[in-house]
């Protein structure tokens, strides 16, 4: 895709986009496994399961923030598809974590 007198690395964006996309869902996967580890009793496993989730959208996060970066930089949009995909599944995982975080509260205050 050609921008001005710029191209864009197609191929890169969308390698990152499909980067992106798995880290989230990898996020999201591992949030929804401690909701059901804690429903079960295994606090713990529930706990690392959030922090294992929240390491996978950490890659998922700098590896977006970093597509941000360069469009700045280079003043040159990085639009696809599928990296609009890969940012949806990006904002998921973030608002399953926060939901799963809640419910997990919720539930560690009814045991109480």
């Amino acid at each position: 895709m050609k921008v001005g007198n710029k191209m864009v690395d197609i191929k890169k964006v969308s390698l990152s986009a499909m980067e992106i996309i798995t880290y989230a869902g990898l996020a999201k996967s591992n949030y929804l496994i401690a909701l059901k580890d804690y429903k079960s009793g295994k606090k713990e496993e529930a706990l690392k399961k959030i922090e294992e989730g929240a390491n996978e959208f950490s890659k998922a996060h700098n590896i977006h923030s970093q597509i941000l970066t360069d469009e700045m930089e280079k003043l040159e949009p990085q639009v696809s598809l599928l990296l609009v995909h890969a940012e949806d599944q990006l904002m998921g995982a973030e608002s399953i974590k926060i939901l799963v975080e809640e419910l997990i509260e919720i539930y560690s205050e009814r045991i109480k």
